[in-house]
């Protein structure tokens, strides 16, 4: 049976503690598909590092430019996009381990619904990840383990920007 974790709050490190669950399984030969939403996947060291393993594949559906009321319909129309491709991914294959990152903000915004989320896990064999600052309540409800992350003290509070190597 597929397992549910949701990884969430507006603490630092939801996307890291999903990697590292990716870090674990790569050893043992599990297929691994890393769905970012609303990351362009661009200067991204994980995705960097990951892109030698075979067992692993990586799609982002983002845009330089960060999500506004103002361009909904076009974000709409990409995370869409992105959706069909990922179906068609897990639809065909032995599917091990899907990380779905920052959906839960796809879903806060309602660029995409719960149910076509739900929808991939029938494809998964072992484990569904998902993470965002803000999951939808029925995430949270079917999750087999739910994680929240609170921020206490953030660098960028103090003005430090995000930086390459630690930040992404």
């Amino acid at each position: 049976m597929t397992s549910l974790t949701v990884i969430y709050g507006n603490g630092r490190g939801k996307t890291s503690a999903a990697i590292g669950y990716l870090y674990r399984k790569i050893t043992e030969e599990k297929t691994i598909i890393v769905a970012q939403f609303l990351k362009t996947g661009k200067s991204c060291g994980e995705c960097n590092f990951f892109e030698s393993f075979h067992n692993v594949m990586w799609y982002c559906y983002g845009k330089k430019e960060f999500y506004h009321e103002e361009n909904k319909k076009e974000f709409q129309g990409m995370i869409e996009t992105g959706y069909q491709q990922l179906k068609g991914v897990v639809s065909k294959g032995r599917v091990d381990i899907l990380i779905l990152d920052e959906v839960g903000i796809a879903l806060f915004f309602n660029l995409i619904k719960w149910e076509e989320i739900e929808d991939l896990f029938q494809f998964v064999n072992e484990e569904v990840i998902i993470t965002g600052r803000k999951v939808p309540d029925i995430a949270l409800r079917d999750a087999s383990t739910s994680i929240y992350v609170k921020e206490i003290k953030h660098p960028y509070n103090v003005g430090i920007q995000a930086r390459q190597g630690i930040d992404y």
